[in-house]
């Protein structure tokens, strides 16, 4: 009697859903990306449904399966592009253990991408939101600096204010004017000052090399 041969109905299925997730995230790229664009040039509150179908090109009912209010998107959004790039930088600093030079690689890191991503920029300018990821890392670094006594401040909360307040006004100014070319620089020196270090400690930090970043392949969800 001639054996059956096994069935090739699970590759198919397999392949099918493996096809349709691709295609799922693609279209939720989109999605992501035409949010970016919108809410950096309206603004957070301005948009309806219909500019993110018109920049997405995508269908009203096809936008809905994936985000039910501009209030949805705008959370997604956000949470996208900073945990993505403070992963990112994360994962460049990982060998950092020093305080000092980890806020300051975070700093020029963060603005040396405001600087190459005008569109990224301006969403964080007009969104004023930061996700828990980047609280939870420049909180974890301005504790360890405070108990090494590189950084003196009289409260976290105030501290993180001047870091993140010095680094949005100076992203504010970039959407709005040209930058000279040590702005970066120049804008983690003023927060390295403001939380304490003197000027021989603060060139010391701004003279480390730079690592790279690379970029972590994620879900969006």
């Amino acid at each position: 009697m001639q054996a059956k041969r096994p069935s090739k109905e699970p590759e198919v299925v397999d392949h099918r859903t493996r096809v349709g997730r691709e295609r799922r995230a693609r279209t939720q790229s989109r999605i992501i990306e035409a949010a970016l664009h919108v809410f950096a040039g309206k603004g957070p509150d301005a948009p309806v449904i219909e500019d993110f179908i018109k920049t997405a090109g995508v269908a009203r009912g096809t936008f809905y399966n994936y985000y039910k209010s501009t209030d949805e998107l705008l959370e997604a959004t956000s949470k996208w592009l900073e945990d993505d790039l403070i992963m990112s930088i994360e994962a460049a600093m990982e060998e950092l253990n020093d305080p000092v030079e980890r806020l300051t690689t975070g700093v020029l890191l963060w603005m040396k991408k405001a600087e190459s991503d005008p569109a990224w920029c301006a969403f964080v300018v007009r969104v004023r939101h930061h996700g828990r990821l980047v609280e939870r890392q420049l909180a974890g670094d301005l504790r360890a600096g405070l108990r090494a006594g590189d950084f003196s401040f009289p409260s976290l909360p105030v501290a993180r204010d001047l870091v993140i307040g010095t680094m949005r006004e100076a992203m504010s100014r970039m959407t709005q004017e040209r930058v000279p070319k040590t702005h970066a620089e120049d804008v983690a020196r003023v927060v390295l000052q403001g939380l304490g270090l003197d000027s021989r400690m603060v060139e010391r930090a701004l003279s480390r090399p730079l690592p790279k970043i690379r970029r972590l392949a994620r879900s969006i969800e």
